[in-house]
């Protein structure tokens, strides 16, 4: 047994799970130096999320229903427009942020959202924009009671989605809002963090990183205060993960 493996069990049952991960071991990125094998690897991993997408959308539904996610499962965009609408409703928002992702726009959102009632606001953040735009963008975050985002990838072994901040989607759209909505596209899942590691390492080897990345699996916790658990001190109390099964992309 690999310490890789070794350390993943010690700490699923420090979480008190009974499913035992076991990563596999084909894809050791971090070594990876040379651009052409770097590249291989992360096409790789793309190609296996499209050919396994039926597979790794079983699994992410059962990890990330373990990390405390609220998963549904929708069959179309309209679908997905009626239950972001209805989980905004449920939490009486008045005011809903979303990121500029493109799954957002195939959704009919906007129209369903503004015939709610909803002011919903399109993130336009950047960090290479103004003080003042880079202000109003935090404000914003802060004053929304729920933050609408895609997935860029998805880790199947872990419940985890993935969040590359730049002009449009900004790191506290998922972060600021008490109750975070994330949309998902099948074939964004990956196996494990292997494939995503592989993706990111070609990614940079190749001049095309995005730079940082949020890892999010579950609503925000923390035991700082007498080791006891307490949910959205630090981040959102809700997370709903939504997965469209059946889009036409």
């Amino acid at each position: 047994m690999t310490a890789k493996v070794r350390f993943i069990n010690q700490v699923t049952k420090a979480l008190g799970r009974t499913k035992i991960i076991r990563p596999k071991e084909n894809y050791a990125t971090a070594i990876f130096e040379d651009r052409n094998l770097a590249s291989s690897k992360a096409a790789q991993a793309l190609e296996d999320a499209k050919a396994m997408t039926t597979t790794l959308i079983d699994q992410m539904v059962e990890s990330a229903d373990e990390a405390g996610w609220k998963v549904h499962r929708t069959d179309n965009f309209e679908e997905s427009a009626e239950l972001i609408v209805s989980i905004c409703e449920t939490h009486r928002a008045k005011f809903v942020l979303r990121s500029a992702h493109s799954v957002l726009t195939d959704i009919p959102l906007d129209s369903a959202l503004s015939a709610s009632g909803t002011v919903l606001e399109i993130t336009e953040h950047s960090s290479k924009g103004s003080n003042q735009q880079i202000e109003k963008s935090k404000s914003a975050a802060f004053n929304a009671d729920v933050g609408i985002t895609g997935v860029d990838y998805a880790i199947a072994e872990t419940g985890t989605v993935v969040l590359h901040p730049r002009a449009g989607v900004s790191r506290l759209l998922s972060l600021a809002p008490p109750t975070h909505i994330a949309v998902l596209r099948p074939g964004d899942v990956l196996a494990s963090l292997d494939e995503l590691f592989a993706i990111q390492r070609g990614d940079f080897l190749n001049g095309k990183l995005q730079g940082s990345m949020n890892l999010i699996s579950g609503p925000s916790k923390t035991a700082d205060i007498e080791g006891t658990t307490v949910t959205g001190i630090h981040g959102p109390l809700e997370v709903h993960l939504i997965i469209v099964e059946n889009d036409q992309y």
